[in-house]
């Protein structure tokens, strides 16, 4: 599958997604959580304080989001009960840096664009590229998600690679 599935998908289920909830996730796609382990022990005691707060729930386990990355759900994750260490390592694990992550980011915002034109009914196309360039100006920062995204998807989960999964 190529990302453009992937895309496609995840619009269709988090319908509450933003602009800066697409530039998220086609940075995840591309760069995977290598962004966030500066500090491998404050990335494991958020974890750890995310997951006891977290309720079981009926979400996939996870989500494609690339060839290369799934989002692993926290509330599955438990519901499975499944031991948080071993989602940490394969968080871990996946925390790589990749030479082609900048030009995979920009063709997946390219992508991305293309498929909101028509699945997307909020899209408008100057408010889209109005977006971009701040975000760009800005010197793309990592972004969280909208609190749109936040209020009705209640986003908990952890990027991991998809070799993680593999049979």
């Amino acid at each position: 599958m190529d990302f453009e599935i992937y895309f496609s998908k995840q619009l269709k289920m988090h319908p509450s997604m933003q602009y800066q909830d697409v530039v998220k996730l086609c940075y995840q796609a591309a760069f995977g959580a290598e962004h966030l382990l500066s500090d491998v022990e404050r990335a494991r005691a958020y974890l750890y304080e995310e997951f006891s707060e977290v309720l079981s729930t009926n979400e996939p386990l996870f989500e494609r989001i690339s060839t290369d990355y799934v989002r692993v759900n926290l509330g599955a994750w438990k519901r499975e009960e499944l031991p948080v260490s071993a989602l940490f390592e394969m968080f871990i694990s996946s925390a790589v840096i990749r030479n082609d992550a900048e030009n995979l980011f920009l063709s997946y915002l390219a992508i991305a664009e293309q498929i909101m034109k028509t699945e997307m009914p909020s899209f408008n196309k100057n408010e889209w590229v109005d977006f971009l360039n701040k975000y760009k100006s800005e010197g793309s920062p990592l972004i969280h998600h909208s609190e749109k995204y936040r209020e009705n998807e209640r986003p908990h989960y952890r990027v991991v690679s998809y070799k993680c999964f593999e049979i």
